[in-house]
This record gives C-alpha cells, structure tokens and sequence, in this order.
C-alpha cells in the first residue's frame, strides 16, 4: 500500500487582488504624471508629451507582466533595456529613425551616448530643448524606469509602501536639472505629496482588508481616519507654505544644477573685443570686407559682442565673478521660443574674417542653421546668453564661416531721449570712473532734473565737443587707443574731446550709470555708423573692417534696452591755439571722498546697485545646491513621517499618563490596561467581552496572569493596594511587553509601535451599539 502523499501547498499568487492592483497602476500613474509635469519647463515641446504619455504606461506594464510570468529582478531588467532599445530613438531621438519609426544604427549609438552623458549636455543648453538632437533621453529614461521599478516595488517586496520613496527620490532630482527661475515647484510637490499620501492611506485600507479575510467593515472608519489625517496634513502643509511664500516670497531664481555646472564657455578666457578695436583701421586692412548680411533691412544693427562690465582698464562682457547673467552662456537647442513670433526674419551671413569665439547676430535669436560639410559639428558649439542676445562659437567661428541666422526684429530705436526713465535691468557694479567726470557731468546737465533730458544733454555734448580720430593716418589728429581710466581722464580733461567709437561708447556708458540708466556696450555694425573714409565697398550687403564701430545700450522701464549712437560726426579738429577764451577750471573741493562712499542719486535704480554690492555668500553654490537637495528630501520624508511620529508621541504621552496616576489603585487598572493595548497593538485578538482572566489567557502570555489576579484584587479588595504594589504591576507591565516582543520580528515590533488599534475606544462595543440601534 502506497504513502499517502501529502497535499500540496497552493501557489502563492502572481499579482495581488484586482483592487489592490488597480490602485498600484492609477497612484503610480499618477505620481509619474506629476514628476512629467515637472519636467515639462525643460522641453515644452510636443514630442515631450507624447513621449510621456507612451513611456510611463509602458513602465508599468512591464512591471505588471513580469510579476505575472513570475520573472525574477534581472528579467525585468532586461525586459525594461530592450524597451529602451525599441522605443528610445523613435521617441527621444525622433531624427534618427526611418519612416518615423525604425531606428538607424547611428541613432542606436547616439541614444547610447545619451543616456551616458545626456545629462551633462541638458544642463549646459539653453531652455528650452524641444527634440533637439537627444536631448530626450535624461527624460525618457526617468520616466521609463522609474515608473517600472514603482510598480516592481509595489508588487514584489515585503514592504510594498516603500514604492512611493522611487517618485520621491526621483522629484527634487528633476527640480535639480531644471530652470534657474522658479516656474511651478510648489504646485507639483503639493501635488505630488498628495498623491503619495493618499497611496499610503490606500496601501494601509488594502493591508487591513487583507488581515480582517474580507471583513471590509471593520476597517471602513479606520481608512475614512487615514483618508481624512493624509488630506488634513496636506492642507496644512499647503497652508503653511503658503503663509511662509506671502510674508517670506522665493527669490526669483533658484540654484539648480545649471547654475553652478562649469559652462560651455567663460567670457573672461576671451580677450576684450573693444580693446582691439583699432586693429580695424590700419591702412592696410581698413578697407577689406569683414563681414557680408544677405537679406537685412536698413537699419538691421549686427551685433558682434556686448560688454557690460568695466574694471578701469577695459569694458568686458559679465561673468560669474563680477555677478553678470550677461556672461552665462549656453548651448542652443533647434529653436528658441520668443515673442512677436510674427516678426521673424532670415538672414545669411558670412564672416570674411575671424571674430575670436564671437558670432555675429542681428536682433533676438531663434535659430541658426550653419553650412559646410562640418556645420553640424558647428552647430553644437553654438552657446547663446538671453541677457545680451549675443553668440559665440565654442572654440572659435573661422573665416569663411556662413549661416542661416533667424531672428526677430529688435523694435527699440528711434526712442526720444529725454522721456526715457532708468530701467532695473540687472548689470555689473562699476568699481571706478574717471576723476573728471563727475564735473564733467555737473557742467553738462546743470539746471535738468529728468533723467532722460540729462542722458540727452550728454549725448549732445559728446557730439558737440567730440571729433573723430582713430589716429592711424598721417593726416589724422593724435588720438592714442584704450578707454582705461586714464584715458578717458585725458579725454574729458581737453575742450576738444577727441577719439573715437571706443572712447565715446565707454564714456557714454560710464556716464548714464552715474544717471541711474543701466548701459552697456554694443560692438558691432549699423549701416547709419558706416565710416565715409576709404574706398566704398563693391558690395552694399558687405561690412568693411573700418565700418566697425561700437554703440551704447541704456535700460529703460517701458522701452527696455534703447540703441544710442554716440560716436560724432567726422569733421576737423580746431588747431590747438585758438582764439576761443580759455575756460575756467571750476575749483575741485577741498576732500574728495571716495567714489565708492557717494551715495547714488536719487534717480539711478536702487535694484541694481543694492544687488550688485551684496557681499558674495559664504557657501560655495554647489555645496549649497547639495545642502537644498537635501533639505527638500528630508522635509518631504518629515512630512511622509509625520502621521507615524503623531501615533508613537500620542501612545507615549497615555503611557506616561497612566503610570503617573494619583492613588496606587488607579495606577493598578490602568497598567492593565496598557497590558492590554500592547497585546493588542502586537494583534493579539482579546475577546471584547471577556474578563481580565479570559483576556489573559487569550494573549498566551503568563504575566498577563499575574496582572489580571492583582487588577482584580485591586478592583475588590477591601484594603487599599500600596503605592509598592502598583509599582510591581508596572514592572510586570514592562515584563508582559518584552515579552510580547521577544516572539515578534522586527517590522512585527515595529508594526506594533505605530499601530493604532489601541487608540480605538471600544470599537466593537461601538458596532454592536449601532446594529441595536439600526433593527430597532
């Protein structure tokens, strides 16, 4: 006769309960959704949502199957590399693919070079990146395998709620790769947070459900508590950001991983354009063509280089080390967006001969297309600053160089001087000017007190008193090169002020910072500038060396930035003897304060200066990006922590409580009852109505005896227990919860000091109460 074989145990199941299942995927969709939005600021573009929309489903459903067919963690791995490898190029590097669909082999390599150091690329371009090139990828991969390994978690470990730290990892890690400026952080992480919590607040009512064998009754006031203390916090959260927002509001930048990640290019490593400025006008260059602009309008100014900052010797462009957004420069995507779309031009240039890293450009950038066999390589090394509209190639733009330049007209010029009112466009702090103009300032704007008549009144005298001279020709009056404070005290110490765009522009500059107007420097060129010298050109759309010239730009508060030229017309220089009266030197004070001590007037934007002399802070900003990352993630485990702290302070405190009772025989009963909520908390069922002897044998433990015979004696003796007698109850209360914890695991201990079934009074006396109730 055969053995018997013994019943097989059941298969545990693949995949939880539908209901279970079913909040898994919407709460993972959810959540991902949120962190897209996120990313959203980023690309702004159309292939972004699509992406999106296909990848986060695709996640999960690749974690939904694999858990189904019993795969183990590297066959999901695998299963998650090969949608990478199929749906990669058609969706995050779409101009790789044949028909739209199939990916090319050079589209292969390129998403794998992506996915290596795509993230380094998205944070040295400028915003935002649309599909350019792909760029996509940091993107789709967050997204793919974040959304797979949420559901995996959810599905296959032991503590599946630990599912909600993937998004929450994965949210201040996508705030870090985006903008500098602050855009909708505080809606997604509410949002976010919401999602999270109400998932718990599920996950728990799922978990009870399971526990009660489908007693879903029991557990409905306990999910209606979670629902209602997950919102409560929410709500309070929100409100308590919001009230920090109104009475402390967030600057209007934010450190990001793109705000201290070395840039493509430093203006600083570049030589000053307006210090060899001169260079253009020896004989025997002056007239050779610098550069051809196919398709311009008249008056289309070409805008080489703009420089903002001046440390007394030269004008240069900003960087982060004179505290200038102007010499921030990044990379360029496809296409820029900008506004007054339907002002769009094209032009094609060409550059006869090399400007160093600067790129010529008219008006504010959308696009450049670059021709040539290497235009592509070109093309990449494009960087852009929006402060000054101004481009450089990375590595230098070499002669011969030609591309399609798109662009929107800029509509400032023609502005009236004298309406004008200082602006609070930001700019470098000017750490010194010449000795002589501020008399030379007093002089010309006494008896004015707008801002703009007095900006007017020195732009008049400039050219009224100024005479052109590059002195590089013999018939040409003296006039040397460089626009360093001594030359330009020298300058405006002559009645005859002579030298040309280099010294004009840097003197006018100087000037309308003195006036409040915050200016820069503009070296370029503009057909109403072209010098009347030399030999005309053979072709009108060409630029010659000797047309180079250098204007001013002044911030206002409606016109923005106003183009003024400032270099004099060309005429002769009075001999030095003249017949004129000798002008009278006005007697200089008897102390001259320091120029850094002079308060601003009244009229000069206090914004800029008060910005510009802020002591530079004394964390370095990587450190400080580290210490925010952190920050947030901590705050937002604080608040996910924040409903489990409530629980154990609360049972703490009625502990406490308890044992601090006033006579020996309230302390007696109210350490069994604590006997009874630890037993209770670790999920022993204790019969409701039973007595303190049937409730002690229900926990299975010989301490609870004990307490329940001397509750008991307490309760019916007719002495009064001593104040020693209570404190051995207490010691057989801390008895009776070690020992419930020495046979418990240690999430079991852990499950049992942030339960809350012991904060329930009398749950099931409540039920019966109001099932009477109903049938009656």
């Amino acid at each position: 006769m055969s053995a018997t074989r013994p019943p097989r145990a059941p298969r545990a199941r693949a995949l939880p309960r539908p209901a279970v299942l079913t909040s898994i995927l919407i709460f993972s969709l959810a959540a991902w959704a949120v962190i897209a939005v996120a990313w959203w600021p980023v690309y702004r573009d159309d292939a972004f949502v699509i992406m999106a929309a296909v990848v986060i489903p695709v996640g999960c459903a690749l974690a939904v199957t694999a858990s189904a067919l019993r795969w183990p963690a590297w066959g999901l791995m695998l299963a998650v590399t090969a949608a990478i490898a199929v749906l990669g190029v058609p969706l995050a590097v779409p101009d790789r693919t044949v028909y739209g669909v199939l990916p090319e082999p050079d589209g292969l390599t390129e998403l794998a070079a992506a996915i290596a150091f795509g993230w380094r690329r998205l944070v040295t371009i400028d915003l935002p990146v649309g599909d350019y090139q792909s760029l996509l990828v940091p993107a789709f991969v967050t997204l793919l395998v974040g959304a797979s390994a949420t559901v995996a978690i959810a599905l296959r470990a032991r503590r599946r709620a630990l599912a909600v730290a993937i998004p929450a990892i994965s949210y201040p890690l996508v705030l870090a790769l985006g903008p500098d400026e602050v855009r909708w952080p505080i809606s997604t992480t509410l949002g976010l947070l919401l999602v999270l919590l109400l998932w718990l607040a599920v996950w728990r009512r799922h978990e009870r459900a399971d526990a009660l064998a489908g007693s879903a009754d029991r557990g409905r006031g306990g999910a209606v508590r979670q629902f209602v203390a997950a919102a409560t916090i929410v709500l309070v959260a929100g409100g308590t950001g919001a009230g920090l927002i109104a009475v402390l509001p967030p600057p209007d930048d934010r450190i990001v991983v793109r705000s201290v990640v070395e840039q493509p290019f430093n203006p600083l490593d570049a030589p000053s354009p307006l210090g060899a400025y001169r260079a253009s006008f020896i004989p025997a260059v002056a007239d050779e063509t610098a550069i051809v602009v196919e398709g311009r309008a008249e008056g289309d100014r070409v805008r080489v280089a703009v420089l903002d900052s001046y440390d007394g010797v030269v004008f240069a462009v900003g960087s982060d080390s004179v505290d200038s957004a102007s010499g921030r420069f990044a990379r360029v995507p496809a296409r820029r967006d900008v506004a007054q779309e339907e002002q769009r031009r094209r032009v094609d240039i060409t550059l006869a001969r090399s400007f160093g890293p600067w790129l010529p450009t008219i008006g504010e950038l959308v696009d450049i297309r670059v021709a040539g066999d290497d235009g592509a390589s070109v093309r990449d090394r494009v960087a852009h600053n929006d402060v000054t509209d101004s481009a450089v190639v990375v590595g230098g733009a070499e002669e011969g160089l030609t591309y399609a330049l798109d662009f929107v007209t800029d509509t400032t010029g023609g502005a009236e001087l004298s309406v004008l009112t200082p602006g609070a466009q930001p700019v470098p702090a000017i750490v010194a000017v010449p000795e002589t103009l501020g008399d030379w300032l007093a002089d010309t704007t006494a008896g004015l007190d707008a801002p703009g008549e007095r900006l007017e009144a020195v732009i008049d005298r400039l050219a009224a008193d100024g005479y052109l001279s590059h002195g590089v020709d013999d018939d040409e009056p003296p006039s040397r090169p460089g626009h360093s404070l001594e030359r330009l005290d020298a300058l405006l110490g002559e009645p005859a002020l002579v030298g040309d765009a280099e010294q004009f522009a840097a003197v006018a500059a100087l000037a309308a910072r003195e006036l409040g107007f915050p200016s820069r420097i503009v070296l370029g060129f503009v057909d109403s500038q072209r010098d009347d010298g030399g030999v005309p050109p053979s072709d009108p759309d060409a630029f010659r060396e000797r047309d180079l010239t250098a204007w001013v730009e002044v911030g206002t508060a409606r016109a923005g930035w106003v183009p003024i030229d400032v270099v004099p017309p060309r005429r002769d220089v009075p001999p030095p003897e003249s017949n004129e009266t000798t002008p009278v030197t006005r007697p200089q004070p008897a102390v001259q304060p320091p120029l850094e001590d002079v308060p601003p007037p009244d009229e000069q934007a206090p914004p800029d200066i008060e910005l510009d002399e802020q002591p530079p802070s004394g964390l370095d900003p990587l450190l400080l990006l580290v210490l925010q990352i952190v920050g947030g993630m901590l705050a937002l485990v604080a608040l996910l922590a924040a409903p489990i702290l409530v629980i154990v302070a609360r049972k703490a405190a009625r502990r406490r409580r308890r044992r601090r009772a006033r006579d020996p025989a309230t302390r007696i009963l109210a350490g069994w009852m604590q006997a009874t909520d630890d037993a209770v908390d670790q999920g022993i069922e204790l019969p409701p109505t039973g007595t303190r002897r049937e409730r002690a044998l229900a926990s299975g433990r010989a301490p609870m005896l004990v307490l329940a015979r001397v509750a008991d004696r307490a309760v019916y003796a007719p002495d009064e227990p001593s104040a020693d007698d209570a404190g051995r109850v207490w010691a057989a209360v801390d008895g009776a919860r070690d020992a419930f914890r020495a046979g418990a695991t240690r999430s079991e201990r852990l499950r049992a000091a942030v339960s809350t079934r012991s904060l329930r009074r009398y749950p099931d006396r409540v039920r019966r109460r109001r099932r009477r109730k109903a049938q009656s």
